[in-house]
């Protein structure tokens, strides 16, 4: 799904896609002429290896999800809070990408199965 940046209003628009079993929904909102907020929720079930004991298991996923979409270069300003940023270069947002990129950012964490969940800490 791709949204191009001149057509997102300044009070939003609706977004939804989804990547096999992970759905993600939300608001595009612009915050200046080049920056655009997406805050929504990214669900599903997402298969993962344990990083305790290798098994295969499904984690269900229900996670708050804001991203920054730059139209081109995005450089912070000093003194300014780190912001998660996409950049895109043709004038649109690809919300496709950016689920991606959030599912491997959020698979590059630690999980555990419902097995070694329990043993976690020992």
């Amino acid at each position: 799904m791709q949204i191009e940046f001149k057509k997102i209003p300044a009070n939003g628009i609706h977004f939804e896609t989804s990547l096999s079993e992970i759905r993600f929904f939300g608001e595009a909102l612009k915050t200046s002429k080049t920056m655009v907020k997406c805050t929504g929720t990214m669900e599903g079930n997402l298969p993962l290896v344990c990083d305790r004991c290798a098994e295969s298991f499904m984690l269900m996923v229900n996670e708050s999800v804001e991203v920054f979409a730059s139209e081109g270069l995005y450089e912070d300003q000093e003194g300014e809070e780190l912001l998660n940023v996409i950049e895109f270069f043709d004038g649109s947002i690809d919300i496709d990408t950016m689920l991606q990129s959030e599912i491997e950012a959020f698979k590059s964490d630690y999980h555990y199965c419902g097995q070694c969940e329990q043993l976690k800490g020992e």
